[in-house]
């Protein structure tokens, strides 16, 4: 197998709290059967999410995507010299945001990175600068997000379409509840429901017996729900 080496924008994504549900299921059946729906919403959310793409889209431009343990690796190419519109690094991190509201629905927290620069990805192994940079983003990072790397920063072009946000910690980080991308949001009064169940969903982990690191990061994602509502409760009313 020849290792080719292309420009491609990667993530990677850890779901938080993993390992103690692990730990758990282990003795508890209960926890056992929520490791279950965990694993299987691993295992099918990307294949799911990409039979909503376009079949006038190019096979490969579509994100490739690798699944492990806790963690999905996604990838694209960063520019198609026959699509002069295409953005491989604006559609990884749409992605991410499409995955964000996903494993929220389900309970879940997303924590990694995304990088720009030469990688080699196919259906089962990824190898490349650009991919280590990204899993080094991930272990590094505190808060329950999704950062760019100096490489993607330097990239990116969107930031009027608030895809990528500007955080407190002045750290470029994926919108990953940005309202666009809430499944449904087409229908009135979606959005404002959704993000009311995000809510709850966040109030009953603070409120239950968490670790104190594990209650930290609900803590800091409530503050960014909170003002992520507000934000597109703004633009809901402006339309």
């Amino acid at each position: 197998m020849k290792i080719e080496f292309e420009e491609r924008a990667v993530a990677f994504l850890d779901v938080l709290g993993f390992s103690t549900l692990v730990t758990s299921a282990a003795l508890n059946p209960t926890t056992f059967d929520e490791l279950q729906e965990l694993v299987n919403l691993l295992s099918s959310v990307v294949p799911y999410l990409d039979q909503g793409v376009s079949n006038t889209v190019p096979v490969h431009l579509i994100p490739e995507h690798t699944y492990i343990s806790d963690s999905i690796i996604l990838s694209a190419p960063l520019k198609d010299d026959a699509m002069k519109s295409y953005n491989g690094l604006n559609i990884v991190v749409m992605r991410c945001i499409q995955l964000t509201h996903h494993f929220l629905k389900a309970g879940y927290l997303l924590r990694g990175g995304i990088s720009t620069g030469k990688v080699w990805h196919n259906k089962s192994n990824i190898v490349g600068p650009a991919y280590q940079e990204a899993y080094e983003l991930e272990k590094i990072g505190g808060h329950p997000c999704i950062v760019l790397s100096e490489s993607a920063k330097a990239r990116w072009k969107g930031y009027g379409s608030r895809m990528c946000i500007i955080n407190e910690d002045n750290i470029v980080m994926v919108n990953g509840l940005h309202d666009y991308y809430i499944p449904g949001n087409t229908r009135r009064g979606v959005i404002e429901k959704t993000f009311d169940e995000y809510q709850q969903l966040v109030t009953r982990r603070i409120s239950s017996q968490l670790p104190e690191k594990a209650k930290a990061k609900w803590e800091w994602f409530n503050k960014y729900l909170i003002a992520e509502k507000s934000e597109a409760m703004k633009w809901a009313q402006a339309y």
